[in-house]
């Protein structure tokens, strides 16, 4: 692989023998994007207002505001104790409450004695324990970020609940679809050094990330839906685990660096979270690393208006890729950057 990280190129589907995600949730909605099924349930619910940690993606809250969501903050980020903070929300009548699982690392969560409606995003670990046995009202995840799709979206009920309507395919979304579908395509072609300019594909894929942004609601498009159904996501997941693993031990020696951990057996790691002692530690490192073509994430920029804990955080974090675009011969080779740049 000449490069890592960054949006997912176009791969193939193999000939599927495990399960797709359709197995697992098959009553489950499928949306053009992560933020629509959370928009949906705001307002066929009628709530009033929705609770969220203060550590997510403001990108998504901005959008959600946007289309009329009134947004009230909880001091939840992946270091604190969710469950003890939750005790300590003061709930009204016509409230609505959003949990995480951060990167993946969280172990199974109950919300019994949540007096208001509940929607875990479990966008990290689609088919991990606590997914598998949620007992929220609603679960959602942003498919594209975890599958390589142009786009997609899921919401399901563990409790077996229904919406009053389902979204319709708008023709809008089936067009920027297919824009980004295509840009996929080319990046693909540039990796096998096929074409050698990233505009042939950056530009459509910055684009077409700007509009999903602000996208109406609007139903999967058929491309993805069709994807989805030979996607053999056991088979992705087992691939992740195992690259995954190749980075065992790596920053054992290394003062100031770690590695953030699942809380056990039954979780499905996101990433290759590194958590620095310093925001500038963090920084320096980030650019060796970019400079030898490995593109680390941050999830997510906290804004100033929001707690220091949180924004700490941030500020300390990496998120490297280790999906399952990747062979395990690519792992050796990124875990060799990666302990090249530490030293």
């Amino acid at each position: 692989m000449k490069e890592f990280g960054s949006d997912f190129h176009y791969l193939r589907t193999l000939n599927r023998e495990g399960s797709s995600i359709r197995d697992y949730f098959s009553n489950a909605t499928f949306y053009a994007s992560g933020r629509h099924p959370i928009i949906d349930l705001y307002r066929q619910n009628a709530w009033k207002c929705l609770w969220v940690p203060e550590y997510f993606c403001y990108e998504v809250l901005a959008s959600l505001e946007r289309e009329g969501v009134k947004l009230r903050f909880y001091p939840d980020y992946p270091l604190a104790n969710d469950r003890d903070i939750l005790r300590g929300i003061h709930f009204e009548k016509g409230d609505a409450l959003l949990r995480v699982n951060y990167f993946g690392l969280r172990s199974w969560r109950t919300n019994q004695g949540v007096p208001v409606p509940v929607i875990e995003d479990h966008t990290h670990d689609l088919i991990g324990e606590w997914a598998a046995n949620s007992d929220a009202d609603w679960c959602i995840a942003s498919l594209r970020k975890t599958i390589p799709l142009a786009e997609g979206g899921i919401l399901w009920s563990p409790k077996g609940l229904k919406l009053k309507h389902e979204p319709d395919l708008t023709q809008e979304n089936e067009n920027l679809a297919s824009r980004r579908w295509s840009a996929m395509r080319r990046k693909a072609l540039y990796l096998d050094d096929k074409i050698a300019d990233k505009n042939e594909f950056r530009i459509d894929m910055l684009s077409t990330e700007e509009e999903i942004e602000k996208l109406r609601i609007s139903k999967i498009d058929k491309e993805s839906a069709d994807y989805l159904n030979g996607f053999d996501i056991d088979l992705w997941y087992r691939q992740k685990i195992a690259n995954r693993e190749i980075f065992k031990g790596i920053v054992d020696q290394i003062v100031g660096v770690k590695i953030l951990e699942p809380e056990n057996s039954g979780c499905n790691p996101f990433s290759l979270t590194m958590l620095f002692d310093t925001g500038e530690e963090r920084d320096s490192y980030r650019v060796r690393l970019i400079e030898r073509n490995v593109y680390p994430a941050v999830l997510w920029n906290i804004p100033e208006n929001q707690s220091q804990v949180a924004r700490n955080f941030s500020g300390r974090m990496l998120s490297i890729h280790c999906d399952a675009r990747y062979s395990i011969e690519d792992m050796v080779k990124l875990r060799s950057i990666i302990s090249g740049c530490l030293n």
